[in-house]
């Protein structure tokens, strides 16, 4: 009845929202919202369309960097989304609401700013600069969880990302299929390391062609990679989702040309990634109970792996199956201490007993690069290969401590979500299964490269930002009824 005041008994993630869902507007659908051409702006910032919005802006900031007229102007595409992303703090309507990782980004906010006073700082505008990266990468788990967002409109901002992900593992395909003919520009800064680094990022097709590792829809070698790690996970879920004979056939191209792409790619850090986010999305699946769909799942997904692989080998020739057969000569954990597990080691064993409060900001990376004065001698530029190394820089031992306390709840979170067996409020279970392999794929590629300061980070922090508001908006509406 709508005039009783029910006091709800809230079990699994209900729990972590008790204290602030009740006093929540009742949700809009988002078929109920103007959009932006026949509402009014304040309606349009309290939709999902604005999440709609930013994604379509993030793909434009992607593809306009392989646009070479472009060129001169590129370092705007590259801060575009940042800079929007940081504006939609202040823009998104809706209440704020406390997604369990928000105090340990704030504390990690704070002590990166403290790092301004550091004397490693040398140029305030780069010390601003990697201030407002940081911030506005993890701004949409602030501004998106505000916005009326239902299930549905969860769903398409789901298959946008998989659209493009997809689109990018397919065209990394046609680039080897066709040397040349589909190649993108390479990167300047690939182009400064040398001839002898750019050779060593190509290979010798079955065909005889020499071409470089795909590259996709992004000016770096083996970028194609990302879209296909993308493409097969998303793909799975797309898979398991809302049966539509459309989706079901979509998800298995997106997981087969996905699998084709990344054999093709020969990023082994990317594959282990993706069979670990499998394996997580697995075991949610047999602890929620629904062991048919995982089985089909596995079926699906295995039997599209090793096809993707020999028709890779056919296609790559002996370059693609020397590369992947490195894999099963030795253990896994040799094979990421030959390749980046030095960096894990210098960064605790060197840079954060160096630098236990912080390096001082705008050292390293795309701050430095643009914006940093490097003139101080003892004050060097810094180099960050994996994000544990960027996090000692930004704030040492407590940046440390609580951005991975932050990925850490937002993944218990999401698993609480996923193991529900009661829960009848639409396929929840789906995309907590969903986020919780994407969020465990993050923090694995984490130990990669500087996640967290790209915009693949963003997407993580928007993508939760979005399902935590689908949740409370559906957990609010059975609550009412």
């Amino acid at each position: 009845m709508r005039g009783a005041s029910p006091r709800p008994q809230l079990r699994g993630p209900g729990v972590l929202h008790q204290r602030y869902v009740r006093r929540a507007p009742p949700p809009v659908t988002t078929q109920a919202v103007p959009g932006p051409g026949g509402g009014t702006p304040t309606a349009f910032l309290g939709s999902g369309r604005v999440v709609v919005a930013f994604i379509a802006l993030l793909f434009v900031c992607q593809l306009a960097l392989l646009v070479e007229a472009l060129a001169p102007v590129r370092v705007v595409f590259r801060i575009l989304a940042f800079g929007t992303s940081l504006a939609l703090l202040v823009l998104a309507k809706g209440p704020r609401l406390k997604h369990p990782a928000k105090p340990f980004l704030l504390a990690f906010l704070g002590v990166t700013a403290l790092n301004f006073f550091q004397p490693g700082t040398t140029s305030a505008v780069a010390a601003a600069v990697q201030l407002g990266i940081q911030a506005s990468v993890f701004a949409p788990v602030f501004w998106a969880s505000r916005l009326r967002i239902d299930e549905k409109m969860f769903q398409r901002i789901v298959l946008m990302l998989f659209l493009f992900n997809m689109a990018s593992a397919t065209l990394g395909v046609l680039q080897v299929y066709f040397p040349g003919r589909f190649q993108p520009a390479l990167s300047s800064v690939i182009e400064g390391q040398g001839d002898a680094y750019v050779r060593s990022l190509q290979f010798e097709t079955a065909s005889g062609a020499r071409v470089f590792r795909p590259m996709g829809l992004t000016d770096l070698p083996g970028g194609a990679a990302t879209g296909a790690f993308y493409s097969v996970l998303l793909g799975g879920a797309l898979f398991l989702g809302p049966r539509g004979r459309w989706k079901t056939v979509l998800g298995v191209a997106g997981i087969g040309m996905g699998m084709l792409s990344l054999y093709l790619c020969q990023v082994r850090a990317a594959a282990v990634t993706l069979l670990v986010c499998m394996v997580a999305m697995a075991l949610v699946l047999m602890l929620g109970g629904r062991l048919m769909r995982l089985v089909v799942l596995t079926a699906v997904v295995g039997g599209l792996a090793v096809g993707a692989f020999g028709w890779a080998v056919a296609v790559g020739g002996d370059a693609v199956l020397a590369r992947w057969s490195t894999l099963t000569a030795s253990d896994p954990g040799q094979v990421y201490q030959g390749n980046r597990g030095h960096f894990l080691d210098d960064t605790f064993g060197e840079r954060l007993p160096e630098y236990p409060l912080g390096a001082g900001l705008g050292r390293y990376g795309m701050a430095n690069a643009y914006f940093g004065d490097n003139s101080d001698r003892n004050q060097p530029p810094l180099w960050a290969e994996i994000q544990w190394t960027a996090w000692v820089y930004d704030g040492g031992l407590l940046a440390v401590l609580f951005y991975p306390l932050a990925l850490l709840l937002t993944m218990l979170w999401s698993f609480r979500v996923a193991i529900r067996r009661d829960d009848t409020r639409g396929d929840f279970w789906l995309w907590g299964s969903l986020l919780f392999a994407y969020d465990l794929g993050a923090v694995a590629l984490t130990f990669s490269y500087p996640f967290f300061m790209s915009q693949m980070g963003m997407e993580f922090w928007l993508l939760n930002g979005a399902f935590f508001s689908a949740y409370r908006n559906a957990t609010v509406h059975a609550h009412r009824r």
